[in-house]
């Protein structure tokens, strides 16, 4: 009569396959994780800088209101932008006074400074009255600076 003997398999491969699966896929997930860390704070700082180059465009525009002069010059124009960090790139003023200004706000990124531009159109009305106002909006396209 035959025996048969009884082989005994060994589980340290198998085992060891197992832990470096999941040693693997933990790297894999804190990579992701913290790739989606950078991500949100890159766009909050983004956000924080395009708030800012916004502000100073709505500031630049009470600013000039606040003068109460009904027909600014364009060297009234520029003190008033460099005190508001933006910069005129276009006055026009028929049927009212329209500037637009370009402002700009750095923010960092894992791969270093970066700057949000943009550029506003400001519209006023009724300057030098009770009732002077401004109206701010974002445009797609800066125009060139003026010489």
């Amino acid at each position: 009569m035959a025996t048969r003997r009884s082989e005994k398999r060994s589980w340290a491969p198998a085992v060891l396959t197992a832990v470096l699966a999941l040693a693997f896929a933990g790297v894999l997930v804190t990579i992701e994780v913290g790739s989606r860390r950078l991500a949100a704070k890159s766009r909050a700082s983004e956000a924080a800088a395009d708030a800012t180059v916004i502000r100073n465009a709505r500031s630049f525009g009470d600013a000039v209101v606040a003068t109460d002069d009904p027909t600014p010059t364009d060297e009234r124009l520029a003190v008033v932008a460099e005190s508001t960090q933006v910069e005129v790139r276009e006055v026009r003023r028929a049927p009212d006074l329209v500037v637009t200004v370009y402002g700009s706000a750095p923010y960092g990124t894992m791969f270093g400074r970066v700057s949000v531009d943009a550029c506003h159109r400001v519209t006023f009305h009724d300057l030098g009255a009770a009732r002077a106002g401004a109206d701010v909006e974002r445009l797609e396209v800066c125009p060139p600076p003026v010489s």
